[in-house]
């Protein structure tokens, strides 16, 4: 084979590494529960804080006790706050932009 038969060849597979990524993605959205990833209490000084990883991929920081979101994370990225978010929002199961 020469160079550009491999690189050909590289490429489709790459192509294809990504339609399979896609599709493992769309249906692992479709798949997964309403429960989420990890969930645990997390304290800071005489406050109790809700930690929770949900698909896909969201760190969401809620208030116990009023079950406002503090802080929402962008997917993907769990110390990156989320674009647009305003803290004092009630929970919903849907990460922000999915809804």
């Amino acid at each position: 084979m020469h160079q550009s038969a491999i690189e050909a060849a590289r490429e489709a597979a790459t192509a294809q590494a990504g339609r399979t990524l896609q599709r493992a993605a769309t249906f692992a959205g479709l798949h997964a529960t309403g429960k989420p990833l990890f969930q645990k209490s997390m304290r800071m000084g005489s406050r109790s804080y809700l930690v929770r990883l949900v698909w896909p991929g969201v760190l969401v920081v809620c208030d116990p006790a009023t079950g406002e979101v503090l802080a929402q994370s962008v997917p993907g990225n769990p110390a990156q706050l989320a674009n647009g978010f305003a803290p004092g929002a009630p929970f919903i199961e849907k990460p922000m932009g999915e809804r």
